[in-house]
């Protein structure tokens, strides 16, 4: 019969949406030390989705303490300008809020603020790099 296995502390993780899904940023054993982080977290960066999640240990999964269930404490929606309380949530997905829902008109929604295109670096850019083509070809090919 196998040894059974030691009981696991609960953990909190702080995760932050990237593309399709969550990377964990930060993962540690005291709430209040994560909800400080999680705090920090979204006033450094306050235009990115943030989630603080509870970790327990899946006692039993085949994978020796690699699986856990995970239980929502805190989502933060820069959408909704604040963090909300989560309702208990478990499992292992959870769809990300990063994809807007289509707009019903069919139209894509328009850009809230314009953004200048720097094409002078561009311009200056292309100009040295034609300028080194030359140069290096005079150099290479022209003294023949």
């Amino acid at each position: 019969m196998p040894s059974p296995r030691p009981p696991q502390p609960t953990r909190f993780a702080i995760q932050k949406a990237r593309g399709k899904g969550w990377k964990t940023l930060e993962v540690g054993e005291e709430l209040s030390q994560a909800k400080a982080r999680f705090e920090r977290m979204v006033g450094v960066n306050p235009r990115a989705y943030f989630r603080l999640i509870q970790l327990d240990y899946n006692a039993d999964s085949a994978y020796e303490g690699m699986e856990f269930n995970w239980t929502l404490i805190e989502l933060y929606d820069p959408t909704k300008g604040g963090p909300t309380k989560g309702r208990p949530t478990t499992g292992s997905r959870l769809r990300s809020p990063a994809k807007a829902a289509p707009a019903k008109s069919g139209r894509r929604p328009k850009a809230k603020e314009a953004v200048a295109l720097p094409f002078r670096i561009y311009l200056a850019v292309v100009l040295i790099g034609s300028l080194a083509g030359v140069l290096a070809y005079l150099h290479f090919a022209g003294g023949r």
